[in-house]
């Protein structure tokens, strides 16, 4: 009887490793398969982000020199409201005990 036992032991143990044998062929025939999605993404074109930075900042500049003119050429009335005008020193809020 021992000898029957090895032979289906035997069996079950090339079947086994054809089998994986198998398992490998086909997993090499098919390719890898990824676990993660691919991440698919553009590439950042710095010259162009530096170029949109440069153009932002001569319109901000245009801008700020706009303001400077208006400023320097006109004269402007400022009318402050809430404040107190009758005396130097701003009052002190009460505190409640």
């Amino acid at each position: 009887m021992p000898s029957h036992y090895q032979y289906q032991y035997s069996r079950w143990t090339r079947a086994v490793i054809v089998l994986f044998v198998l398992m490998t062929c086909i997993r090499v025939w098919v390719g890898p398969m990824p676990l993660l999605a691919e991440a698919r993404a553009q590439i950042p074109d710095a010259g162009k982000q530096r170029l949109l930075v440069i153009q932002e900042t001569q319109r901000t500049n245009q801008l700020l020199s706009e303001i400077k003119q208006l400023l320097k050429s006109h004269t402007f009335k400022v009318r402050v409201e809430g404040a107190d005008n009758s005396s130097g020193v701003s009052p002190r809020p009460h505190r409640k005990p």
